[in-house]
């Protein structure tokens, strides 16, 4: 776990130096705030049509050679992005990046492996504080290295920065990361016949609890997805900021968000258990997002940006946990992949309307967003309740 750890915080930590400039850096080639965060939004859509490979590959084939896959792939997208001169190759640079990400899948199925269910949420938790501390210093390093203002903004050495990173992963995956996943699992699995990624899909979407926790994961992520790539063109109309500023601000977010993820998580989920942890996520979530829209002073944002940073790590943590606890060993990649898919698909969703929605009214994606995760509540108090009864009638058919 400790390696495991290690390598997502590299590997997060390059992705989030890219986080505080590359808005910017867009709008000086000319995209505007449409063209920008569709561009953004390729990522994400590479993201869900390679998830579902990646993750029944890697219960094939193992989780460590999957790893280095992808953060290869990665490290070549940081390359390519070095060098980009027009809002194209930022493009193609986002969608190599999309297409090789089989990393964050594999590495939930080899937390997976690694704890038994009942400390499915801890170790989860222990991931999910990799990622945050990985934002922390992902955007500290690319705010201080992709310029002070917007006129000044660069992605040159926040993707030499970035590339930096992975390679350190891919070395620290290749030399200290043992496999995770048992040979009898993927012997057992290869003797079976391949399952394309739309029969992965089915099989997920048709499991009766499975499939909520699909449309749940896209709703949420697709609500995330709508404010994060507009929230630097808010904070720079309103108050001027830059990507130095928002460098300091993911700092902050990310300090919070390591701090629940490594030490609160696993006692939340103890005390709340996790269908719980998913209404309280949620709750937390509309809360931070109606605070960006009203709020008086610019502290506010912060403030706002931490509550949606806690509560999405939250849910992504407890809904992760949930779905493993359905899974059987040799088919957990395949269902961390699935949902990892469907989150992928609504961060790509997302930003696709999020500048339009932006040019309308500054507020309208937080709104938007906010009335997903209402929806979302309300679903999870309704699942919540019809699965304690379907767990309590396979209990006492145990029991006959």
């Amino acid at each position: 776990m400790r390696v495991l750890f290690f390598i997502i915080l590299l590997d997060i930590s390059g992705f989030g130096i890219l986080l505080p400039s590359i808005m910017f850096v867009l709008q000086k080639m000319g995209a505007g705030p449409g063209y920008a965060t569709a561009i953004i939004a390729t990522y994400s859509i590479g993201q869900f049509i390679a998830g579902p490979v990646w993750g029944q590959l890697s219960d094939r084939v193992g989780r460590k050679p999957i790893l280095l896959i992808s953060m290869s792939g990665a490290f070549c997208a940081y390359l390519l992005m070095m060098v980009a001169k027009s809002p194209e190759v930022i493009l193609a640079s986002r969608v190599l990046a999309g297409l090789m990400a089989g990393n964050i899948a594999t590495a939930y199925a080899a937390v997976a492996d690694l704890t038994p269910p009942e400390k499915r949420s801890k170790g989860m938790g222990v991931l999910g504080a990799a990622f945050g501390l990985g934002f922390v210093i992902g955007p500290a390093i690319g705010g201080f290295l992709g310029g002070s203002t917007p006129e000044t903004a660069t992605i040159f050495y926040p993707s030499m920065a970035s590339a930096i990173m992975s390679s350190l992963a891919i070395m620290a995956t290749f030399f200290f990361f043992k496999e995770s996943l048992s040979l009898e699992h993927r012997n057992e699995l290869k003797s079976r016949p391949r399952i394309s990624r739309l029969d992965a899909l089915k099989k997920v979407i048709l499991h009766p609890t499975l499939k909520w926790f699909c449309v749940f994961i896209f709703l949420v992520s697709t609500a995330a997805a709508l404010m994060e790539p507009v929230t630097p063109l808010l904070v720079g109309n309103r108050y001027g900021w830059g990507p130095l500023n928002m460098g300091y601000i993911f700092v902050i977010v990310g300090l919070v968000i390591a701090t629940v993820q490594g030490g609160l998580v696993g006692k939340l989920a103890k005390y709340f258990g996790e269908k719980n942890m998913v209404k309280i996520a949620m709750t937390t979530f509309i809360t931070g997002l109606l605070l960006i829209i009203y709020t008086p002073v610019s502290y506010g944002v912060v403030i706002a940006l931490c509550f949606t940073g806690v509560s999405t790590t939250l849910f992504t943590t407890a809904i992760s946990a949930l779905a493993s606890h359905r899974a059987h060993p040799t088919e957990r990649g395949l269902v961390m992949g699935v949902i990892q898919s469907m989150q992928s698909f609504g961060r790509s969703m997302g930003p696709l309307f999020a500048g339009s929605l932006f040019a309308f009214w500054d507020g309208l994606p937080y709104f938007v967003g906010a009335v997903m995760a209402a929806g979302v509540l309300g679903g999870m108090i309704v699942l919540a309740r019809r699965v304690v009864i379907e767990d309590a009638s396979v209990r006492v058919s145990k029991r006959v």
